[in-house]
């Protein structure tokens, strides 16, 4: 076991030594391997000429191989001593660093002094002069070096920094990314639990409902309601702005319609308490576009309200296109604004189309909407298949349309009169 110990403590400090010459070679020189050999090839070479121009001898093989191997040792050497000045304060810092590269360049020099020695065959009987003659272009070749390795250091860091800083921001964006999508699909499953998961029936009409959720959350809301003694209320609105805010808007919206509608003594009356209740809770800016109808079977009447809501669409028995254009103001935004009802009498063939602007704007590759006259030409073709079919011809002719691509939420309601 003890044995086990000690070889399992070799591997490491051997795995450990390796990955210092590793972080050597991969952050200090920076510039990487290659690009220090030409530097200090390059270097070598003004040293050269710089003697021939002083008179002094010079031997460029051995000025490329001495400067080659003092570049390489000093790399080293000055890196693995950092410790000594890294963290000291100015002027120490400099001090001691200018220290370290004097030691590293006389200790380089006579290393590499050696070494030319041996590998060109040269007698070593002279050593010391030759390291001592030698030292200052050690020195020189240590300083120089050390300077621009520097500058790469700085340049690593710098683009280092860079990085961090975009990764940082790319993460922020995903971050940012994941809470839109995450907040886009609560405020979806808010409205989803919010519409009607039946629709109401009543002899001698038929009412079908559709909603097709955009990938942002536009606050689209409707409802059938049973008012009871054959009456009918329907209601379809859209709620301003996008996202989670919307979705809420939507569901103090419908709790307040649920609540107020069966008391209410007309469409006029529940769009002003409607209003009052929105201006006193929702935030400045916010508002509500809503058209809210009673549907009276028996007299075969329809009392409406428009408070700022895409036009109802009629189309009759006959094949007469209407667009009852009454409407009043949007709700939530003044408080004093009053609410009158209009009337519209239903004859048998009849079809009354609401809708939210999804559908009206909903745009093809040319930028175009799709608007009303499409609108019209769906219901006509689909009139005789009852309020369920002319639902989902409109809805297929809008998603042809825009292809599929919603960029708000579409809801309607359709109603025939048999």
């Amino acid at each position: 076991m003890d044995q086990l110990t000690t070889d399992e403590e070799a591997n490491r400090l051997s795995y450990k030594r390796v990955s210092v010459w590793l972080d050597w070679g991969s952050q200090y020189l920076g510039a990487g391997v290659l690009r220090l050999q030409l530097i200090l090839i390059v270097l070598a070479i003004v040293i050269w000429m710089f003697l021939k121009i002083v008179g002094a001898t010079a031997w460029l093989p051995g000025n490329l191989f001495f400067t080659i191997c003092i570049g390489n040792l000093a790399s080293a050497l000055v890196y693995n001593a950092r410790f000594l000045y890294a963290n000291k304060p100015a002027p120490w810092n400099w001090l001691i660093y200018v220290g370290v590269i004097i030691a590293v360049g006389i200790t380089a020099s006579a290393i590499a002094e050696a070494a030319f020695l041996f590998v060109f065959r040269r007698t070593f009987s002279d050593f010391a002069k030759r390291v001592i003659a030698d030292a200052p272009i050690g020195t020189l070749v240590t300083l120089v070096f050390s300077v621009v390795s520097y500058r790469f250091d700085q340049q690593r860091e710098k683009f280092e920094a860079g990085q961090r800083e975009l990764q940082g921001q790319v993460q922020l964006g995903q971050l940012k990314e994941q809470t839109h999508e995450a907040e886009l699909a609560q405020a979806h499953e808010i409205q989803r639990h919010l519409l009607p998961l039946e629709t109401p029936q009543i002899p001698g009409f038929q009412i079908a409902c559709a909603w097709q959720p955009a990938k942002s959350v536009s606050g689209d809301y409707f409802d059938v309601l049973d008012l009871g003694a054959g009456r009918l209320g329907l209601c379809i609105a859209d709620v301003s702005g996008k996202g989670i805010t919307a979705a809420l808007l939507m569901a103090n919206l419908q709790a307040s319609v649920k609540a107020f509608a069966p008391e209410a003594a007309s469409p006029a009356a529940l769009c002003a308490r409607l209003n009052g209740v929105l201006c006193d809770t929702v935030a400045p800016g916010k508002f509500v576009t809503l058209f809210y109808g009673v549907v009276d079977t028996q007299q075969r009447q329809l009392h409406y309200e428009n408070a700022g809501h895409c036009l109802p669409l009629v189309v009759r028995g006959d094949g007469s296109v209407l667009l009852p254009a009454s409407y009043s103001g949007v709700l939530g935004l003044f408080s004093h604004w009053t609410y009158q009802d209009s009337q519209l009498e239903l004859e048998s063939g009849d079809c009354l189309v609401l809708i939210t602007d999804g559908v009206l704007e909903a745009a093809n590759a040319e930028e175009e909407e799709f608007g009303y006259q499409r609108l019209i030409d769906a219901v006509e073709q689909a009139r005789q298949t009852g309020a369920h079919g002319i639902r989902s011809a409109i809805l297929t002719a809008v998603s042809v349309f825009c292809n599929g691509k919603f960029d708000d939420d579409a809801s309607l309601i359709v109603v025939t009169v048999e």
